[in-house]
This record gives structure tokens, C-alpha cells and sequence, in this order.
């Protein structure tokens, strides 16, 4: 179930990224959207899949 809400995030994230509207502007606003979306969205995704793939294997 983990892996399946890590995927979701992780897929949330992406296309978060391609339909940001000023993706590309200016670069400060450009790194705060990437940081934004990394913390929110990939890193508890990376997070979870990581848990449960460590989880199955005990």
C-alpha cells in the first residue's frame, strides 16, 4: 500500500512540475518550485517506497 501512495505522490509531483505556469521564468522562482514540489511531493514518495520495499524484505 506504500508503494502504491509513493507512486501516486511521485506522479502528483511530475505533473505538478509541467503545469506550473512560470516553470522557466526566472530561475529563483523556478528553484523555489522545484524545492516546493521536491519536499512535498518526492521526497515522501521516495520516502514510502523505500520503507516498504525494507519492510518486505524483513
Amino acid at each position: 500500500m506504500k508503494t502504491i501512495i509513493g507512486f501516486g505522490l511521485i506522479i502528483l509531483g511530475f505533473v505538478s512540475i509541467v503545469r506550473y505556469p512560470n516553470f522557466g521564468m526566472s530561475f529563483p522562482e523556478t528553484l523555489g518550485a522545484l524545492l516546493g514540489i521536491g519536499i512535498i511531493a518526492f521526497l515522501p514518495g521516495i520516502l514510502l517506497i523505500k520503507s516498504d520495499n525494507k519492510n518486505k524484505t524483513e
